[in-house]
């Protein structure tokens, strides 16, 4: 039996593992609908609308020569939001979240970028934390 922690988990953004990452996290939630008749004495329901919201935990960091250019900078993230202009179709983007190493641990999701703050305190690491709203279905679940 393998058991995973924070350490084995990933963010994947254009084909690209995010270098510096904290934490993440996808909450998926589910409207119910009302099948109630005049005469029930107990709720039923039906499923309606599934959708999700995440968050990550990113860490402010510059890649310094000699670094592999197959990470990507928290940057790449944080231009799809924080940014001159309105926010386009063309800002959603495409994440792969790891949560233990192999490929069935993957969720994979369209999403825009729906807030993010630049966190700086003395003495600590300094943060960039993100939310983000899925756009549409999962590309691929967990176990999938």
């Amino acid at each position: 039996m393998a058991f995973y922690t924070g350490r084995s988990g990933s963010l994947v953004f254009n084909n690209k593992r995010v270098a510096k990452i904290r934490d993440w996290s996808v909450e998926t939630t589910l409207e119910l609908l009302s099948t109630n008749t005049i005469d029930s004495t107990s709720n039923t329901f039906t499923p309606g609308v599934k959708g999700a919201t995440g968050s990550a935990t990113l860490m402010y960091y510059r890649l310094e020569s000699g670094e592999s250019a197959s990470l990507t900078e928290f940057t790449a993230l944080l231009s799809k939001i924080h940014k001159i202009g309105s926010i386009e179709t063309s800002d959603r983007v495409f994440m792969e979240l790891n949560a233990g190493g192999q490929l069935t641990d993957n969720i994979k999701l369209n999403a825009y970028i729906t807030s993010a703050s630049i966190s700086i305190s003395t003495g600590e690491l300094s943060v960039v934390p993100i939310n983000f709203t899925v756009d549409g279905d999962f590309v691929e679940a967990i176990g999938s």
